[in-house]
This record gives structure tokens, C-alpha cells and sequence, in this order.
């Protein structure tokens, strides 16, 4: 790296450092080193990309979801920084592969978070099951990236982060490389899968950290959109650490080491649980939300604003009203569909990438995935 990378680095960490009360640890690995290894990290927040790097001395290459570079922030760091490989709309896994291949022939370590995606609700996605063969292939170090804390800290869907939050972190080498050829593929695919998996929440119930947050349900109702005590739909209302229902009231809160009081469970975990069982009987309703439509161009990561809208979810369409202009949209055509940063929704359709900013993204995707068969 070059001197204004390093200057970029050490800002990043002394802001880090400073927002956060972070804990870093090696097991079986030198944070020195500067041969090629592969890096898996689970997925808490949107900031572990960027906590994996700081601590090394020799960051690794990471691979990151096109969307995110629709972040200025992110895009700055992720092409000027840390030269990330993205993973473009519309590419094959093989050409993901072939630019990570790139990066170790000339002696770099590449990252690789398994799940694709950050956590929405505080415990593991599953992982693609491709990132064993790869890891296999390459016959080099497999290290995991262990991160504990970064969720409860800063939630993907939160308004504001929780000062001096707690952040655990750990690296720990999983397999030598010289050792890769005496495991199977299978072999190397359960190792991945002990290492990915974590409940922030269970796992605070043995630290017991006093995370003290001050603003913890802002911005809950994104991903929250069932109450669990009326079976409302999209009654879900957020202020300071509490959680509102416009039929119900108050009913719940978040207390000081972010667990949930007033519910029959105490983590958004079970809560989601609860959600997914309801999808079929939600499916069946007509749901309506508003918000912003934008085109993206993924190649260039620039949107275009196309402005405000209604939108219907009626059946297997999507319904977009913006001023004069209707749009529609058959599911079965969609293809790609993601949550993207905080609250938007995106999709390809035919050839081109379409992103809707809206109240209640969760809701609008979980019910597409269920009536596309996702």
C-alpha cells in the first residue's frame, strides 16, 4: 500500500477506535503476514468489511455486492482504498472467481464473506456453498474473520449506531494450506459451516455487555412489519429505544444490553420467525407503499432518479404509478432481487437494474421471494 492508502487506514481505525469499544484477538495467525490466504468472515453489519482490514498489516482484497458501491462513502473506500472486487449484476461465478485468482497470483489475500449479505436480524444467513470449492482449490491458509457485537452495536437497518458499542473480533487460522489437500470438499464445507454461524443476541447473553442504547428501534419497522401481539400488518412504529403498534400502543422496548421486553421472546430473531410464518396469509392481500424509483447502472455503480411513486403489489405484478407514467412488472421476470443498504429494494428486469427506496422494504421482499418461489 501506498503512503496516502496508509494515512487512509490509520484514519479509518483512529474513527473506528473512537466510535467503538472494539476487541481484537489472533489465534493461530500473524496479523503481519503478507503471503496470499483466504479470509471468511460472518456477516454482522456493513461496516465488516472495513473492521477485517484495519487490524492487518497486509489488507486482504475484499469482494463486495455492486450495490454497496452505490455508496459514496463505500465506493470511495471500496475502489480508492481497498480496491475491492465487485460482484457484478449479471456476471457469472466464474468471473468472480477469475478476479480473486487474479488478486493471489500477485501475492495478495482475498476476503470472501460466505453469507453475501448483512445481517438484518442479528443472527447468520446461510452461505454459498461454492465458497468451499474455491477455498479447496486454492489450496492456501483458510483464516476466519469472527466478529461478535458488531450487530447489537450497529444494526443494518438502525438510524444510529450505539456509542462505544462492543465489537469482538477474532482471527483465527482454520486450515494450513500445505493441509488443504487432504480434505474433501465436504470436509472443507462443514469446517466453513461451524466457523459462519452467530446469535448476537445468545451471544450477549453470556457477555452481558451494557450497550445502554439510546436510540436502538429507530428504523426497526423496515425490516418489522407483523406485531406480534394483534398479528397487525404494518403497524409498526419506532421512537428512541421504543416500539409502538397503532392498534396495541407501547409494546416493547429495547433495554440496556439491547434485548427486547415486553414480548413473549426478547430478540428480533424469534420475531422474524414469527414473520415468515405469516408471508402466505400476507401474500394473499394487495399491498401498497410509496417512495423513490431509480434506475442503476451497475457497471458504472451510478443511480439515475426517475422520482417519486405509488406502488401495488397485486398478485404475481408490480404496479409503479410516477406521475403520468405507469410501470409493470411480471415476478416471474425478475431476477437478482436484493435488499439493498438500509431501505431499498432492487431488482433486474429484462436489461436493465431497478431500485425502489421504500418505508417497508422487508415486507415488499419477503413477499416477492414467496410468490416467485424464492
Amino acid at each position: 500500500m501506498n503512503l496516502k492508502d496508509e494515512f487512509y487506514r490509520l484514519l479509518l481505525k483512529i474513527f473506528y477506535k473512537s466510535k467503538y469499544n472494539i476487541k481484537v484477538k489472533y489465534e493461530n495467525f500473524d496479523p503481519k503476514r503478507r503471503d496470499p490466504y483466504v479470509l471468511i468472515g460472518n456477516h454482522q453489519s456493513t461496516h465488516d468489511g472495513i473492521l477485517a482490514t484495519i487490524y492487518l498489516k497486509k489488507p486482504p482484497v475484499p469482494t463486495v455486492a455492486t450495490m454497496i458501491f452505490l455508496n459514496p462513502t463505500m465506493r470511495f473506500f471500496l475502489t480508492k482504498v481497498y480496491k475491492a472486487i465487485p460482484i457484478l449484476k449479471g456476471q457469472t461465478e466464474i468471473t468472480t472467481v477469475r478476479s480473486m485468482m487474479k488478486a493471489i497470483d500477485k501475492g495478495k489475500a482475498v476476503m470472501i464473506f460466505p453469507e453475501a449479505k448483512a445481517s438484518y436480524y442479528g443472527a447468520n444467513h446461510d452461505f454459498v456453498p461454492g465458497t468451499s470449492k474455491f477455498v479447496k482449490k486454492m489450496e492456501l491458509d483458510l483464516v476466519s474473520f469472527e466478529i461478535r457485537g458488531a450487530y447489537l452495536t450497529s444494526p443494518r437497518w438502525g438510524e444510529k449506531n450505539t456509542k462505544h458499542g462492543l465489537i469482538e473480533i477474532t482471527y483465527k487460522t482454520l486450515i494450513k494450506g500445505e493441509d488443504m489437500k487432504n480434505h474433501t470438499n465436504e470436509e472443507v464445507y462443514e469446517v466453513l459451516a461451524k466457523a459462519i454461524p452467530y446469535n448476537d443476541f445468545d451471544w450477549n447473553r453470556e457477555r452481558q455487555y451494557d450497550y445502554k442504547p439510546k436510540n436502538r428501534a429507530l428504523g426497526l419497522e423496515k425490516v418489522i412489519y407483523v406485531c406480534p401481539k394483534c398479528n397487525g400488518l404494518k403497524t409498526i412504529s419506532t421512537k428512541g429505544n421504543t416500539i409502538r403498534c397503532s392498534n396495541c400502543g407501547e409494546i416493547a422496548h429495547f433495554n440496556d444490553k439491547c434485548f427486547l421486553e415486553g414480548l413473549q421472546f426478547d430478540n428480533l430473531v424469534d420475531w422474524s420467525k414469527l414473520q415468515q410464518k405469516e408471508i402466505p396469509r400476507i401474500a394473499k392481500e394487495i399491498l401498497y407503499t410509496y417512495g423513490k424509483m431509480y434506475e442503476v447502472d451497475t457497471n458504472k455503480f451510478t443511480t439515475f432518479e426517475i422520482g417519486d411513486v405509488d406502488i401495488e403489489l397485486i398478485e404475481k405484478g408490480l404496479y409503479v404509478q410516477h406521475r403520468f407514467q405507469e410501470y409493470s412488472f411480471d415476478l416471474d421476470l425478475m431476477k437478482g432481487l436484493a435488499l439493498t443498504l438500509k431501505d431499498g429494494v432492487s431488482f433486474d428486469y429484462l436489461d436493465k437494474t431497478y431500485m425502489f427506496k421504500i418505508k417497508d422494504p422487508m415486507l415488499f421482499y419477503d413477499v416477492i421471494k414467496y410468490k416467485i418461489g424464492g
